[in-house]
């Protein structure tokens, strides 16, 4: 006798041989005793589950001459007609080859006479998926009312593709897949029938590689065996044998590889993933490994008996909770969303070794990234501990030894008054510059309340007045800077006792950091007063308005040096609030450009501020003059203009470091990094 491959010579004959088709077999059996027979039966599954062997099971049963409560006795001629495929009365059909509407017109026309030998006329069609629209329009008629003697048997593995018109004429029959359980001790009682020696486990590896089907199993035990086995059959094949040939991988190391994963050990998956491409591992069917793996791992946490749900041996599925145990269901969750989206790409990567790490690599990191759930669990859980309490104990400000704080000088907050002393007989002394922009001061504790005093810079033994030459018209209450040599000293720190606001004084300039209130007017010594002191008298108001051009004139100072645009308009702006409110108010909307040869730009927005530029047009006149007043410079002008877009906001700059910080900092731009596998590589502001 020919040889037969495994698939074919052990295809079950009755019902009781179905393996995993326990709930069809018995539906089947029972419509045959109670003779509730319909006319057209569908049989939907995956491939190599068992449907076209129902169906011939169920067509003997039909038409055999001595049943047995409802299965085919084997041994009358029909019965034996129907397994050598040499029956004229049951039919079976290929519809991926027979498609045409012709074949269809042809079965109408055949179903009209009589079986010959049988009591039924049976159609068994497979693949009927494949039959074109007009086919299944020609059979419509006749399948859904056959002759009495005509029954149609349906299999197909994609009923999407099946008219519904056609299903609701059938009576449907879903055929699961079959447990890898079920295919192991099957293939084991034919290994043993046909005298192969192979291992358990590699019958269970087997039953893995076949995904649920009983025809598939059959047909790699039967290449295993080809490949392994040895004319002697005194050798045994083994798991590893079983595992080369097709490129699956132990669960040993599987577990190795799903630890690193969740652990979030990059190094060890990507070595390890390197080692199985090394050793030939098919990396389709590792990452489908994987994604199995991580389910069972996840259904292990998540139910309270997950072998209800899971087809795998209880060696597994205590893998599975060894693994559970490192890690949580969000983080598996976030594993099996990354990867399940990304597994039809791998099929077609140029490189799958490459992309394989890749998304594994960005699985890893979105999986393990810090939340701010988990940065608020261990907030309260350090609260809890009471390790926050050091926080607490940090010195502040007040506490520290006045000898130890930075030294300040105080500026009494209400204008002080000027004495206007003899030209002659003025002592050098610091003057008080115009306003500068400068960084905002350091604040310091207040001190409880106690009289005022101004520290001057001490200065050498008193010197004889200087006298005028001749010709040379001497500065009128103008405060002469000291020699630069004493500048450099330091000022201690004077108590503030009214609560005024303090500024430092940078022992290396001839001015003060922090810029001085507009209220503030400069002060002179007096020659007759004691020099550690500083009394103060009214001044005139043309002394006030003098004063900035002789200071401008005495430091030789241009404009553009002593102030910035945007801060001499401010000024001016605070200025013209004081006694025009119409016009102040809205000058804020101008934006100073420039300052250049004493004259200042300042732009409107030509879409927006059309009539503030021309109120403030009207106001140019008055703006001129109290601009000269506040700057000393006699040649001080303002130019106005319209430009567009000049209300866009000025974004100070900053480092590439910073920028870079806050776009990672932003979720939005993280997701979109993520979803495209990309990273920020530059930022530009």
């Amino acid at each position: 006798m020919a040889y037969q491959v495994t698939a074919r010579k052990w295809r079950p004959q009755r019902f009781s041989d179905m393996v995993g088709q326990e709930h069809i077999a018995r539906t089947l059996r029972n419509a045959i005793v109670t003779g509730r027979i319909a006319h057209a039966y569908l049989f939907v599954g995956p491939r190599g589950i068992g449907k076209t062997t129902s169906a011939r099971i169920f067509a003997k049963a039909l038409n055999c001459k001595h049943p047995i409560d409802g299965e085919p006795c084997c041994e009358c001629s029909s019965c034996k007609a129907i397994a050598d495929e040499s029956s004229v009365d049951v039919i079976e059909i290929d519809g991926a080859t027979h498609t045409q509407v012709e074949k269809a017109r042809d079965i109408c026309e055949d179903v009209l006479h009589l079986p010959v030998a049988s009591k039924y006329k049976i159609y068994i069609i497979d693949e009927v998926h494949m039959l074109s629209k007009g086919a299944w329009n020609a059979l419509l008629k006749t399948i859904e009312e056959p002759p009495a003697h005509a029954k149609f048997i349906f299999a197909t593995t994609e009923v999407n593709k099946v008219l519904p018109t056609v299903i609701s004429r059938c009576q449907r029959f879903d055929l699961c897949r079959i447990p890898s359980e079920l295919i192991a001790k099957r293939l084991e009682y034919i290994a043993n029938e046909e005298k192969i020696k192979i291992s358990r486990s590699a019958l269970n590896v087997i039953a893995r590689a076949a995904d649920g089907g009983m025809r598939d199993a059959q047909s790699l035990l039967d290449q295993l065996v080809s490949f392994f086995g040895s004319s002697s059959g005194e050798e045994t094949i083994s798991e590893e044998q079983a595992l080369s040939l097709f490129g699956l991988t132990a669960p040993g190391e599987m577990e190795s590889l799903l630890n690193s994963i969740l652990t979030n050990d990059r190094t060890s998956m990507i070595l390890t993933v390197h080692q199985f491409a090394g050793q030939g591992k098919n990396l389709d069917t590792l990452f489908e490994e994987i994604l199995s793996w991580l389910r069972g791992i996840l259904l292990c946490l998540v139910l309270p008996d997950p072998m209800a749900v899971l087809d795998e041996n209880p060696e597994k599925i205590s893998s599975y909770r060894k693994l559970a145990a490192v890690t949580r269901p969000d983080i598996l969750q976030i594993l099996l969303e990354q990867l399940a989206a990304s597994s039809y790409l791998l099929r077609d990567a140029i490189n799958k070794q490459v992309f394989m790490e890749t998304i594994l690599l960005k699985a890893m990191r979105a999986a393990h990234a810090v939340k701010v759930e988990d940065l608020l669990i261990r907030l309260n859980e350090i609260r809890r501990n009471g390790e926050l309490n050091g926080i607490e104990k940090i010195p502040t400000l007040a506490s520290i030894p006045a000898y130890h704080r930075p030294p300040v000088m105080t500026v009494p907050a209400v204008p002080p008054q000027v004495t206007v002393p003899p030209p002659v007989q003025t002592p050098p002394s610091i003057p008080a510059d115009p306003p500068h922009p400068a960084p905002a001061a350091e604040e310091t504790p207040s001190v409880p309340p106690s009289p005022v005093v101004e520290q001057s810079v001490p200065i050498p033994e008193p010197a004889p007045a200087p006298v005028a030459e001749p010709g040379v018209p001497a500065p009128e209450a103008v405060a002469v800077n000291p020699p630069e040599e004493k500048m450099t000293e330091s000022v201690p720190a004077v108590e503030n006792h009214n609560d005024q606001p303090v500024m430092k004084i940078d022992e290396n300039v001839t001015e003060p950091v922090t810029e001085i209130p507009e209220s503030v007017q400069p002060v002179a010594a007096s020659s007759d007063d004691d020099p550690g002191e500083e009394i103060a008298e009214p001044v005139s108001q043309e002394l006030q308005e003098e004063l900035p051009a002789a200071l401008e004139e005495r430091n030789g100072m241009s404009l553009k040096e002593r102030f910035s645009a945007e801060l001499l308009w401010s000024k001016l702006t605070e200025t013209i609030l004081q006694f025009q409110p119409s016009v102040g108010s809205v000058m804020s909307s101008g934006v100073a450009d420039r300052i250049e040869n004493s004259m200042i730009y300042v732009n409107f927005d030509a879409k927006d501020d059309v009539m503030i530029y021309q109120i403030v047009t009207k106001a140019k006149n008055m703006l001129v003059q109290e601009l000269r007043k506040l700057t000393g410079d006699r040649f001080a002008d303002i130019t106005l203009g319209l430009k567009e877009g000049i209300h866009t906001p000025a974004v100070p700059k900053r480092t590439l470091e910073e920028l870079k910080r806050d776009v990672s900092s932003n979720p939005m731009v993280m997701e979109t990094a993520d979803l495209f596998a990309g990273s920020i590589v530059d930022v530009m502001e």
